[in-house]
């Protein structure tokens, strides 16, 4: 047995310490430690989260400093992601907000890699809370009531069919030329995106999330890093309704490229039973495969939307309005030309991924911008014969004009 002063060895059944100065001291106390990150792991309340319980952080000298949530949908990690932290890796608890992984650069662990003793694990810290949350940057808007009375927007998108023949004048053909008319709006706010110098606009992508009756209820564009387009629209819309665990009921999404593969687990995650993801351009690398399994390409599905633009670009055909790929002139004496967007975006492209490209294309700004002026050119053009296909595209059109009017970039 050892003495419990020195740790010597001792005669047990003569005395438990080793010598006479042995006993005159106290006995020897464990040593002292702070807790590891392992240990911070490992409490009940972080190994068996209830509801939607989260918390992610990272190492600074001898602190964790870490952040919570209560919401999947707005997960701590993107916290510890916005706060600056150098290269060092982010732990969090949920795997189901583990969508951040399959970003690059981006260094999310998951807390079971953490082991007792040994690595990170064994890093001794004192745990900080931080509570002034930050967040991507996020688009808002004037709040406009919904311009489709009695909606009916989701049960368009969702049937609606190249082939199909709606007749003329009909509400349900002015549905269908309404969808175009949101993924115009799309490619437009990238337009004012960059006109207006927004903070951080990466790769031109935009995304919005539409209500059935037609509301824009969140938007988002390209930032960088884990921030595209479509995580902006979702944080944006939780942050509006931090109770809620999926966007809307009988919505629709439009984005102005296939999502990516973190896109779309965030977009799994998120979207409801009744949901609509369309996209306007295809992209060409290996995460625009998996962005289309939960999302089709508009132009696959009705007319595609076709941008104007006063400037003859790449592929300028002869007179004529046709859906080809490239620009169609729509009149040689006026110099106005009409563009495919997803064509002409795409022949601007080399090989690989799109989303890497758009935004270092010579031309591609000339044909996003080509969305603003059709829209425009939309929107002025006089509808006097109040059926019900004009009377929806007027309200839509009208809508998204003090819409994108209004647009600005926050915090």
């Amino acid at each position: 047995m050892p003495c419990p002063v020195c740790g010597k060895p001792t005669i047990p059944w003569f005395t438990p310490y080793c010598s006479s100065v042995c006993k005159t001291k106290e006995p020897k106390q464990p040593e002292k430690r702070n807790p590891t990150l392992y240990d911070f792991f490992r409490s009940e309340r972080i190994v068996n989260p209830r509801d939607g319980y989260n918390i992610a952080g990272f190492v600074v000298g001898k602190e964790f400093r870490y952040f919570e949530s209560s919401n999947l949908m707005l997960p701590a990690v993107v916290n510890a992601l916005q706060e600056p932290h150098g290269n060092e890796a982010i732990y969090t608890n949920r795997r189901e907000t583990m969508w951040l992984k399959d970003y690059p650069l981006t260094k999310v662990k998951f807390m079971d890699v953490l082991k007792n003793n040994e690595g990170d694990g064994a890093s001794e810290v004192t745990p900080k809370l931080l509570t002034e949350k930050k967040w991507p940057r996020r688009i808002i808007s004037t709040e406009l009531a919904a311009p489709i009375a009695g909606g009916g927007l989701y049960a368009c998108a969702s049937k609606v069919r190249k082939t199909d023949t709606f007749v003329e004048g009909s509400r349900d053909r002015g549905l269908a030329r309404a969808l175009r008319y949101y993924m115009l709006a799309a490619y437009s706010l990238l337009d004012i995106s960059n006109q207006e110098g927004y903070q951080g606009l990466k790769n031109y992508v935009g995304a919005l999330l539409v209500s059935d009756k037609g509301e824009i209820l969140a938007a988002g564009i390209n930032t960088g890093k884990f921030r595209h387009a479509e995580v902006g629209m979702l944080l944006s819309y939780f942050r509006n309704n931090p109770h809620a665990s999926s966007i809307p009921q009988n919505s629709v999404i439009f984005s102005t490229l296939t999502p990516c593969r973190g896109c779309t687990g965030f977009l799994t995650l998120a979207k409801s039973t009744n949901s609509v993801i369309y996209f306007g351009q295809k992209d060409t690398g290996k995460d625009g495969k998996i962005g289309q399994k939960i999302s089709s390409p508009l132009g696959e599905k009705t007319k595609a939307p076709m941008g104007r633009s006063s400037e003859a670009l790449t592929g300028t055909v002869e007179p004529g309005e046709s859906e080809g790929g490239g620009v169609v002139s729509l009149c040689a004496a006026s110099a106005i030309h009409k563009v495919q967007i997803d064509n002409g975006l795409a022949s601007c492209m080399g090989e690989g991924s799109i989303a890497t490209q758009i935004g270092k294309a010579k031309d591609s700004r000339g044909i996003i911008g080509s969305a603003s002026e059709a829209l425009i050119h939309k929107m002025l053009k006089s509808r006097t014969g109040g059926s019900d296909e004009d009377l929806i595209k007027q309200a839509v059109l009208t809508y998204i004009g003090q819409w994108l009017g209004s647009t600005k970039s926050v915090e």
